[in-house]
């Protein structure tokens, strides 16, 4: 299956602009013709083993395994097991190279959750709805799936990041909440709850954590009359002179000029 926006530069200003998407299923020594394309692809394997690239440059993508080629690379793709099935979508437009750089895209392949398929086919239903708010719709979607494939899988480590935020939610106005308290809560060490948040989370939990205070004492200056002072306790911070100066650091504001904003 493949369907391709019947024109070439797309109808609407948009961060991200679709234009194809399909889904192959092919036997062993099949090959794509290769070629220098001027768009982003991305593929997911369902299932099977494909090349990408040739040489020591190239790589295998796998089952639950993304990859992606970027504006300019030589397309090539060979099957190299006996059935290699993977879906795919690719984006054009003058704001690719900001996707690429605001995803932190690699082009080598990665591990991640099955293949969203269900998205993939409303994808492919909203690029044959010629109308700009297809093409809005289609941009999300593709939005959505870019999303769900820069996130890890399934699996013990993403167990026990839902337990991390679970306990920073649930404790968070505990002034003694720490990183170590949390890791010994956890049941795994400092540096290893350090290393798998800073992965899942793009932070450490010690800023996870802050954050987390942060946002829910904005939520109270804006919504409640308490005092500064008993919004930092209730937020787990020590004191408030200690809360006021996270607060302007991380925010720019004092947490009076953010009530009053």
């Amino acid at each position: 299956m493949e369907l391709y926006r019947p024109y070439s530069t797309g109808t609407i200003h948009a961060p991200v602009r679709v234009r194809s998407t399909g889904h192959y299923t092919v036997p062993k020594g099949w090959s794509d013709p290769p070629l220098v394309k001027p768009i982003l692809e991305l593929y997911w394997c369902v299932s099977g083993c494909g090349r990408f690239g040739s040489g020591a440059s190239g790589w295998l993508l796998n089952e639950n395994q993304v990859c992606f080629y970027f504006p300019g690379d030589r397309h090539e793709i060979t099957a190299e097991s006996a059935s290699f099935d993977y879906w795919w979508l690719t984006i054009d437009g003058p704001n690719v190279p900001f996707l690429i750089d605001s995803f932190r895209l690699e082009r080598p392949s990665r591990p991640v959750a099955p293949c969203p398929e269900e998205l993939f086919l409303k994808l492919a239903r909203e690029i044959r709805d010629l109308g700009r708010d297809g093409e809005y719709r289609a941009g999300a979607t593709a939005y959505e799936i870019l999303t769900r494939a820069m996130l890890p899988p399934s699996g013990e480590e993403s167990g026990l990041i839902l337990r991390f935020k679970q306990l920073v939610e649930e404790r968070y106005d505990d002034p003694a909440l720490s990183v170590r308290s949390l890791s010994t809560a956890l049941g795994v060490h400092r540096s290893t709850l350090t290393r798998l948040v800073a992965r899942h989370c793009g932070m450490p939990p010690q800023e996870y954590l802050t954050g987390f205070r942060l946002q829910i004492a904005m939520q109270m200056l804006h919504e409640s009359a308490v005092s500064i002072k008993e919004i930092a306790e209730a937020t787990g911070f020590s004191d408030q002179n200690y809360f006021g100066k996270v607060f302007l650091k991380r925010l720019g504001k004092t947490p009076t000029q953010m009530r009053r904003f």
